[in-house]
């Protein structure tokens, strides 16, 4: 069933995309992520190292007759030039598609890796050339460590940024979102429920609250979430196109709950 999800632009690429995303990597079955696209979603993330690669392969297959209707994001962990350009060869012909809205380089979590991506024969290289080609619309950056990622939009390069952030890990707001503002970088969030251990502490609040409450926060444009329970991501979508919003109670809960998960080390 396809619900009403709400909708925004994805900061400077002009993309409108509905709030919640498909997350790769977790989804074995192509009838899997067929489902979780019947629910209205239009925003696809994956990447070249996801199962090796069967993840794009899955992906390809499930989105034969929708290539047109989505937004279609990939990723490449190789730092330099020429290994990038093979990711972006693989993924292209796995997913079934001649062109990707969005290549991003993928977990640059170190100074060293930022370095070797951004530098002379670079990964960066790649992505811009294949972007003057029609390969690939727009570029984007990924991480887990903030002020790495931080680093990285500061350049101003990047036309979107996917990276953590919940009700227990607020530190993107002061570094990531500061820094994706100045550029109207389009920021991408993942690890809404941390890997699902948000959902399973005690007097948990319900899934779609964590989902709720990234989206509240004015500098996020979408939240991705990864297909472990393909029942569970249509229930989180259904409950997001009823409503979108925290009040201010909601908010405080989820925050003093997402503190004490975190300060028990359960994260």
């Amino acid at each position: 069933m396809a619900y009403t999800l709400p909708r925004t632009t994805l900061g400077r690429t002009g993309l409108e995309v509905t709030r919640l995303g498909v997350g790769g990597a977790y989804c074995e079955t192509v009838e899997g992520y067929q489902r979780a696209l019947d629910c209205g979603v239009n925003y696809v993330d994956t990447a070249r190292s996801y199962r090796d690669g069967e993840d794009e392969k899955v992906i390809g297959q499930a989105i034969v007759s929708r290539r047109r209707d989505l937004i279609l994001a990939s990723k490449t962990s190789q730092r330099d030039a020429a290994g990038a350009r093979r990711d972006l060869e693989t993924s292209l012909r796995l997913l079934g598609t001649d062109y990707l809205d969005i290549y991003q380089l993928h977990h640059l979590n170190t100074a060293e890796h930022r370095q070797q991506a951004l530098g002379s024969g670079g990964a960066l290289e790649t992505l811009l050339e294949a972007r003057e080609q029609g390969l690939v619309r727009y570029i984007g950056v990924t991480g887990h460590d903030w002020p790495q990622i931080q680093q990285a939009v500061d350049t101003g390069l990047f036309d979107t940024v996917l990276c953590w952030y919940n009700c227990a890990m607020k530190e993107p707001e002061d570094s990531v979102f500061a820094a994706a503002r100045n550029f109207d970088t389009g920021v991408v969030i993942m690890n809404a429920g941390r890997n699902d251990k948000l959902f399973k502490g005690p007097a948990a609040p319900a899934p779609e609250q964590f989902y709720r409450y990234v989206l509240d926060h004015p500098a996020v444009a979408l939240t991705i979430m990864g297909l472990r329970d393909v029942p569970r991501f249509v229930h989180v979508a259904a409950a997001l196109a009823e409503r979108g919003g925290l009040d201010e109670d909601e908010k405080a809960a989820l925050e003093t709950y997402g503190a004490a998960r975190r300060a028990a080390g359960e994260l």
